[in-house]
């Protein structure tokens, strides 16, 4: 290890940190939850509001009405009106960053905030990605009554997304060893199979089903936002000592996820490629659905109290 460190103290911090972000920022990088996980986020906080501030949910389809990409929500849609609409609308608000990848609307680095969470984090100890700027920007412009709708509007699809992506563990961490030397870019070139029948996938991937091999098998039919519905209304510790500081914690511990649960300390076999992908400890993937489930629901509490008092 000591070998490692002396070689990468060989790179300028600025040109690793290049490197890093290159990785996190390349095609294959998968979104955090696939379509199905935002979903269910969404859903979710629609649900909350309408049980606690049904108000809050009347000014969010008022500013999207000036959305400046609405032709996509309509189409979207599909005619859908009443509380089905309106909860459909949640829902497209969530994906919308995703969907709109590679466009002027894009913004890559704020769907992440990752940090090296190896025993070689002292050498780049900083976090990449603008994610934690990302959502402090758009969460004031959203309740900014003097900033135009539309502004608004966008805002309100970022800070959904946002708080869904920093949620997911490898949105927040990164594993750097003699195995990984510039890291294992949050679990995208780390290979893994869920069986020993199963074919090799990514990590990031694995993850980004909330532990479902293959697909996210989630959200048919609403199943998913059925069942992340238990539980009380948020309360004020939930956005405590303000919203700014409350992200920061919610990411702080998902990258602790990511080290105890995802890396296992450490212990998780990885492959460096499909065909030396090993497979995954016999409870690994029952324990992934249980932790992916359980900030799935965080995520869309939390959401629901971010919006809670929006006019």
């Amino acid at each position: 290890m000591r070998a490692l460190a002396v070689h990468l103290k060989r790179w300028r911090p600025a040109g690793l940190g290049a490197v890093l972000m290159l990785a996190l920022l390349t095609p294959h990088q998968a979104s955090a939850w696939f379509r199905e996980g935002h979903v269910a986020t969404a859903a979710l906080a629609y649900d909350i509001l309408e049980q606690h501030d049904p108000e809050a949910i009347a000014a969010v389809l008022r500013l999207m009405q000036a959305h400046p990409d609405r032709a996509r929500f309509d189409a979207q849609l599909g005619g859908l009106t009443g509380r089905v609409g309106e909860r459909r609308m949640f829902e497209l608000m969530a994906i919308w960053p995703d969907a709109v990848r590679r466009t002027p609307y894009d913004h890559p680095s704020w769907h992440y905030s990752p940090r090296i969470v190896s025993s070689m984090r002292r050498l780049l100890p900083i976090a990449f990605g603008s994610a934690q700027w990302a959502f402090g920007h758009n969460l004031a412009i959203a309740h900014d009554a003097a900033a135009s709708d539309a502004a608004r509007a966008v805002a309100l699809c970022w800070v959904m997304h946002i708080v869904g992506d920093m949620h997911q563990p490898l949105h927040t961490a990164l594993w750097m060893s003699w195995r990984f030397p510039i890291t294992d870019a949050g679990g995208q070139w780390a290979w893994i199979r869920a069986s020993p029948d199963a074919a090799p996938e990514r990590l990031g991937r694995f993850w980004d089903a909330a532990g479902h091999p293959g697909e996210l098998a989630l959200a048919q039919s609403g199943a998913v936002e059925v069942e992340l519905e238990q539980g009380p209304p948020p309360d004020t510790e939930t956005l405590s000592p303000d919203p700014e500081t409350a992200f920061a914690r919610w990411v702080a511990h998902s990258r602790e996820l990511a080290y105890d649960v995802v890396y296992q300390g450490g212990r998780l076999k990885l492959g460096t490629s499909p065909g030396s992908a090993p497979v995954l400890p016999g409870d690994y993937v029952e324990q992934a659905q249980l932790v992916s489930r359980a900030q799935l629901t965080a995520a869309g509490r939390r959401i629901g109290a971010l919006l809670m008092g929006l006019r």
